[in-house]
């Protein structure tokens, strides 16, 4: 975020300091990521994408000019080609000054001495903000047992994180955290006589009940159940937007707290959970698919649900490659059938170990069940240009723009034939109806 909302935030939580408590989790968490690159550098990386654009931009109407002179054979006819290339000098300058306008905002918006924890401000005020205010940490038996339970959790869906588990990105700690984080707040809450306002950015499933993307967001109802029945209190949840909204408003920090801030919360909470409960998290890795044996009209989902029950037949690699090669015979090669399999990996659904390939969690789920909407979250919470292209649906864009549309996305780099492949998967799995 930039630093007025950095500002606005620290603002609204100054102001309801004494109703603040931070389960230990949080900050475990908080820490794990701040040590992230992508964070550190997080506003130099946009001015640079943004500025790749432009270059990029001048650099094809320097192309087009120049094509165009050499199609209707005008050559270096200094009449008509030297105000076309002058007006051109002129745009080029402009787009550079927009350059150095990038460059300074991301100066401003840049945490003052971010790598240095000591001087970094926001940490700083955060450190006066929650002093007293953040429980304490699980001992080491008990932090085994409860990751022990987040698992046995997560092979019944009980919320929340088993999304997490499901993944197959995660140890089975970081898989945890969600659960941690909600175990520390039902423990907390037993010695208190309040409900409970818990306030997320985190858009999955596991914490919220499906609804409309015009609806108020509400709990899981198994969470409210299970805080209920343990202390007797209520739970509700709202979004750091919904905070800052009714902060301001409440206490009257109008003057205080820019309404951009607000509309910037919300685009970066929309830009991290999608409606269908799909999201994505900084730094983590995202996948590109391969064509599926079978052809362009098969049916996907039974075609995914034949290579789940190869793997789980065939634990070992050579012989799962092998076993593929027989159960779909158009794929003659081994390296081709190796990387068809992959699809399985890139989905979430298998793990390589290894000689041997193994099914997630997710994966013995969808052997199971055949879940198309299993399918469909994993696909889009795993596979880069998904979020992407359904974002674009939902602010209007027509299904025959997305081609073009996410070959010029600033944070794609698609060729053509991944974003043909890419939309049909999508359209197979009924991903690009609205």
């Amino acid at each position: 975020m930039n630093a007025r909302v950095r500002e606005d935030m620290l603002t609204v939580l100054g102001t309801i300091t004494e109703r603040i408590w931070v389960p230990h989790q949080v900050i475990a968490e908080f820490w794990r990521n701040r040590q992230s690159e992508e964070l550190i550098a997080y506003h130099d990386r946009k001015a640079d994408a943004a500025r790749g654009t432009l270059l990029a931009s001048i650099q094809k109407s320097r192309k087009a000019i120049s094509d165009w002179a050499k199609d209707v054979h005008i050559g270096d006819d200094s009449d008509m080609a030297t105000p076309l290339y002058e007006k051109l000098n002129r745009a080029e300058k402009i787009f550079e000054s927009l350059m150095r306008m990038l460059d300074s905002q991301a100066v401003k918006d840049k945490v003052p001495g971010i790598r240095d924890t000591n001087a970094d401000p926001v940490i700083i005020k955060l450190e006066l903000l929650l002093d007293g205010r953040v429980g304490p940490p699980c001992d080491e038996r008990r932090y085994s047992e409860e990751i022990v339970r987040a698992k046995e959790r997560a092979d019944r869906q009980i919320p929340p994180g088993y999304l997490d588990f499901e993944s197959g990105r995660k140890s089975d700690e970081e898989a945890a955290g969600d659960y941690l984080i909600w175990r520390q707040i039902l423990d907390e809450i037993q010695g208190r006589t309040t409900d409970v306002l818990f306030v997320t950015r985190d858009g999955k499933d596991d914490w919220w009940r499906k609804s409309s993307s015009k609806a108020t967001r509400l709990p899981r109802v198994e969470l409210v159940d299970e805080l209920r029945d343990l202390t007797g209190r209520r739970l509700f949840m709202v979004e750091p937007s919904v905070l800052m909204r009714k902060v301001s408003r409440v206490f009257r920090l109008e003057n205080q707290v820019h309404r951009n801030s607000i509309v910037a919360l919300q685009y970066l909470e929309s830009s991290q959970s999608g409606t269908e409960g799909s999201y994505r998290s900084g730094g983590e890795t995202r996948y590109r698919l391969a064509q599926l044996p079978g052809g362009r009209s098969g049916d996907y989902v039974e075609t995914v649900w034949t290579m789940c029950q190869l793997v789980d037949d065939n634990p070992r690699l050579a012989t799962c490659i092998e076993k593929f090669m027989d159960c779909f015979p158009s794929i003659t090669l081994g390296p081709e059938a190796r990387r068809r399999l992959m699809n399985l990996v890139a989905l979430g659904l298998a793990v390589v170990q290894g000689e041997r390939i193994l099914l997630t969690s997710a994966g013995k789920r969808f052997q199971e069940t055949r879940d198309p909407e299993l399918l469909s979250r994993l696909f889009m919470e795993r596979i880069e240009g998904a979020f992407e292209a359904r974002s674009m649906l939902r602010q209007g864009a027509e299904v025959s723009d997305l081609k073009v549309l996410l070959s010029e996305h600033s944070e794609l780099d698609l060729s053509a034939t991944q974003i043909d492949l890419l939309l049909r998967w999508m359209s197979r799995l009924g991903l690009l109806a609205e």
